[in-house]
Order: structure tokens, then C-alpha cells, then sequence
């Protein structure tokens, strides 16, 4: 490597209860990895020996990572460092605190509120002062690494953060414990970010991402198109959501699963939080779900009656 060559290696956790769940994480949640998300992480561990065969990391390798039992696992089994050899664990790499809604608002859902300018779920952190301590964290890192490889094990969000750092558009869709590989050859000037694969052979592959993200169509069923159709039959009662509603059975069973995940998760069949009871869809929900849906209606000048 040249004097001016810089290399972080960086990966989000592995899968998690949170993310099985369909719900956000945000840094004060500590949810911990499934046995997919296990597994995710071992196999990225391809990866991490292709990497020491070509001299690029070792067991020195410094590894930046948060306290959180998602972050500091998938590092143990990304690197085979079973007893965190060489972990620093630095808080400005946590995700961003996401207020009351915590693993209780869903990662569908949230796209809506997200484009909704000016509106913060309560005592959530700001972008902005997310931004600035990962910022703050990777430029000290970067300085004091005197050009030597490191890895961060982080969060999302965060991972989405450091992505953006080294030039990719914001918005970059982060797969869960996928190794990415941040290259400048002139010092910190200017970086390519490159996705680590392995093929079926086990060899090492490298697709570099563009700076700029294509823009994926919406086809999904949103929350504020069904309040919209159904808000004037709607009513929400200690908890209870009840859509009265003609629809074919069809139909009825397509509200039933798009309000299932909006509104409580990839596991509502499990948890039998929707049911359709004659003409009417049910949705139970508890107090911060029932706050995120008014809210969401009052955004959006929706009205949901109230029995």
C-alpha cells in the first residue's frame, strides 16, 4: 500500500429480533441477532479471511464498534475473534435514538413519516446531530489510523452515514452484515466504496457501488392511501382499530396483511393482532402503536372516528 492509500472496512449486524420483526432499531434498543443474522455474520467471515490472505486485515486490525449485543456479535463472528481481541467500542457509532416509537413503529410505516418535512416522532434525535458525531468518529479514526486498514461494525442507519462520508448518495439500501470496503488512494480525497461478495466457488468479489443510487419504484400498498379510502368507516377505540367494509374477500385479505405490517409487524399473524370479523377488519393495537396511527392521520388531516 502506498503512504497515501486508506482502507475502512465497515458492515452492518447481522439480522436481528427487531429486524425479523419488521420493526425499527434505534440506539437505545438492544435487540439480539436471530439465528439467520448468526449465520450472516459467519459467513461474511469468507470475506474477512479473503482479506487476510491478501494482507489488507489481521487479528491487529483495530475494530471500532458500540456497545450494542447486535454490533459486538456480528464483530466476534465477522473477524473469528471470539473474545473481541482489538475491539474499541466508540458511542458516537450507535444508531440514532428513535424516541418513543422504538421497535415499535415498523420500517414501512416509517418511510411515510420520513417524508413527511418538519416531523420528528417524539424524542427522537435529529439527522443532522446523528450526522455529526459518526462524522466526528470517522474523521478522528481516519486521522489517527496512520494509513493502516480498520473496521467498524455499526447500525443501519449509521452504516448509511459512513457510506455517505465516502460520497454515496444518501439512502444507500444496507443489507445486513455485508462487508463494503472504502479505498482512497490520494490521502482522503477522494474515496470509491466497493461491496464485498463471495460466488459459488468462495472467491472473493468486489462490485463497486455507484456514487449516485437509482431511485426504486413504490409498488407498496402506504398507510395514508388506505386512510384515505377508508378513513371515513373507520374508528379507533381503546385500542381497537375497526375498518367497517364491503370489499370481496380478496381484497379484504390484501387490507389485512398491508395493515399487519404497517401497523405492527412482519409477525402479526403470530402475535393475532388482525382479524376480519364479518364486514368488518380489526386491528388491535397498544398504546404507542394506536399513538403512531392518530398521529400519522392527524399529519395528514386524516380523521379516524373514535366510538
Amino acid at each position: 500500500m502506498s503512504a497515501d492509500e486508506l482502507h475502512v472496512i465497515f458492515i452492518r449486524h447481522g439480522r436481528t429480533t427487531d429486524n425479523a420483526k419488521g420493526v425499527i432499531s434505534g440506539g437505545v434498543a438492544n435487540p439480539d441477532l436471530v439465528a439467520e443474522g448468526r449465520e450472516q455474520a459467519k459467513e461474511a467471515n469468507i470475506v474477512y479471511k479473503a482479506l487476510e490472505a491478501k494482507g489488507l486485515v489481521d487479528d491487529n486490525t483495530p475494530l471500532f464498534t458500540t456497545d450494542r449485543a447486535r454490533a459486538v456479535d456480528t464483530g466476534k463472528l465477522f473477524t473469528g475473534r471470539e473474545n473481541g481481541e482489538n475491539f474499541t467500542i466508540d458511542q458516537r457509532l450507535l444508531e440514532r435514538l428513535l424516541g418513543d416509537w422504538d421497535s415499535k413503529l415498523t420500517e414501512r410505516f416509517q418511510k411515510e413519516f420520513k417524508a413527511i418535512d418538519g416531523f420528528s416522532p417524539p424524542n427522537e434525535e435529529l439527522p443532522a446531530d446523528h450526522k455529526a458525531h459518526v462524522v466526528e468518529c470517522l474523521d478522528q479514526r481516519i486521522e489517527e489510523s496512520g494509513g493502516k486498514p480498520f473496521i467498524i461494525v455499526s447500525h443501519g442507519g449509521t452504516t448509511r452515514r459512513i457510506a455517505a462520508y465516502f460520497g454515496i448518495e444518501e439512502g444507500l439500501e444496507v443489507q445486513n452484515a455485508i462487508p463494503h470496503h472504502a479505498v482512497s488512494k490520494d490521502g482522503g480525497k477522494s474515496w470509491e466504496i466497493k461491496k464485498f461478495l463471495v460466488n459459488d466457488k468462495g472467491e472473493l468479489q468486489e462490485e463497486i457501488l455507484p456514487k449516485k443510487l437509482p431511485k426504486a419504484a413504490k409498488t407498496e400498498r402506504t398507510m395514508e392511501s388506505i386512510l384515505q379510502e377508508h378513513s371515513a368507516n373507520s374508528s379507533l377505540s381503546a385500542g381497537i382499530l375497526t375498518i367497517e367494509t364491503e370489499l370481496s374477500e380478496d381484497a379484504k385479505a390484501a387490507l389485512v396483511d398491508d395493515l399487519g405490517l404497517l401497523l405492527i409487524g412482519k409477525h402479526y399473524k403470530d402475535e393475532g393482532a388482525v382479524s376480519v370479523e364479518g364486514p368488518n377488519v380489526i386491528v388491535k393495537l397498544d398504546d404507542v402503536q394506536s399513538e403512531i396511527l392518530q398521529k400519522f392521520a392527524n399529519l395528514k388531516g386524516l380523521e379516524i372516528r373514535s366510538k
